[in-house]
């Protein structure tokens, strides 16, 4: 499951919930694969009627995962989420929705929604097994059906990122910390742990009792490392830059400033500007918005004789007009605010209830919010 409204590549096959049913290319990969892996598994070997078994062991298999996914955006859309795709992918799926304003309770109810729904689909076809209507082959394709969803919502609620069990962690560490982040992390950790432990597992079993580690075991741990190491890797790393960019405040980049009139001299500027231990000085037009600025240090250039009669004209940066922060405004609301004037501004004015505090400049911006 993903929560990031992006498209995806790939076949479009039709809409679901309002959302792109999309097929990548690898999917076709993985299924042919799959049915070489199943067929060569009988006691005939690689046969035309063992690969057309495989193949259907194969595209069943692709079917629980779709089911798996749609039972995500059945959840995202019962909280009125409008979901955008639908997803099969190389290593299974994944499903895309409006993720803003989430919530501990939105988050872990669609995670979960998957995994259920592959135990839905296990005990379904379990209990038409019972029945004893299909016998045979068909009898053996549903064995294989039922234990394959067993296996599917046993590995999808581990409770490591990325795995859905990963987000319900997640939902609840949230739910009792109210820190989405820390949350985050420690779901991310969980998932590395997982990732780790399942090739240790692999590997040490057969090795404490004596025997030597199954080959095909040990490659398909490692290739499920090589996809949750590196999700879970990236979690922690983007949570703790949305952290760090959550705690950066125009307040906190900015350097101390004071507003003084266009018409003081250079003298009254540095020495308003010395009053409040200010390294920038604003300088405000007629109407009493920011029209320029000028770090206090420029004014060292102006001979100290000159000062009293030297004008700001000579020393101020123009600045563009409405280029102004609040100083409480942090993390994505900054960057939303600033983004607006790239390209028009090299520095912004910070307010606080109306009055010059400061003057946060670009590079200083990037270098905090990259």
């Amino acid at each position: 499951m993903s929560e990031a409204p992006r498209q995806t590549k790939g076949l479009v096959v039709g809409r679901m919930l309002g959302a792109r049913v999309v097929i990548q290319p690898s999917t076709v990969l993985m299924l042919v694969v799959l049915a070489l892996i199943f067929s060569s598994s009988s006691e005939g070997g690689i046969t035309q009627r063992a690969f057309s078994l495989g193949v259907v062991l194969a595209v069943l298999l692709f079917v629980s995962v779709f089911l798996h996914e749609v039972a995500h955006a059945i959840a995202a859309r019962a909280f009125h989420r409008d979901v955008s795709e639908i997803v099969l992918t190389l290593w299974g799926g994944h499903t895309s929705f409006d993720a803003r304003g989430m919530t501990p309770a939105i988050s872990g109810v669609t995670a979960i929604a998957g995994p259920l729904a592959n135990v839905a689909l296990a005990l379904a076809g379990w209990g038409l097994q019972t029945t004893g209507v299909l016998t045979g082959t068909a009898d053996g394709v549903l064995t294989w059906v039922i234990y394959a969803n067993v296996l599917l919502a046993i590995f999808n609620a581990l409770p490591g990122i990325p795995m859905d069990g990963g987000r319900v962690l997640e939902s609840i560490v949230w739910a009792l910390t109210q820190d989405r982040y820390r949350a985050t992390l420690i779901a991310a950790w969980a998932g590395r742990i997982i990732a780790v432990g399942m090739v240790l597992y692999v590997i040490l079993t057969p090795v404490a009792r004596g025997d030597r580690p199954d080959l095909v075991q040990v490659v398909w741990a490692i290739l499920i490392f090589s996809i949750l190491w590196p999700a879970a890797s990236s979690a922690i790393n983007v949570t703790t830059a949305m952290r760090k960019r959550e705690g950066t405040s125009a307040g906190g980049l900015m350097a101390r400033a004071v507003g003084v009139p266009y018409s003081v001299s250079v003298a009254e500027a540095r020495d308003l500007a010395s009053a409040v231990d200010a390294t920038e000085v604003v300088v405000l037009a007629a109407d009493g918005e920011p029209a320029g600025r000028f770090p206090v240090s420029l004014t060292d250039e102006v001979p100290q004789a000159l000062r009293v009669t030297t004008n700001l004209q000579a020393v101020t940066i123009p600045l563009a007009r409405g280029a102004t922060v609040p100083a409480s405004i942090a993390g994505d609301a900054l960057v939303a605010a600033l983004r607006q004037w790239w390209g028009r501004a090299d520095a912004w004015v910070v307010l606080e209830s109306g009055e010059v505090v400061g003057v946060l400049e670009l590079e200083i911006a990037l270098k905090a919010l990259r």
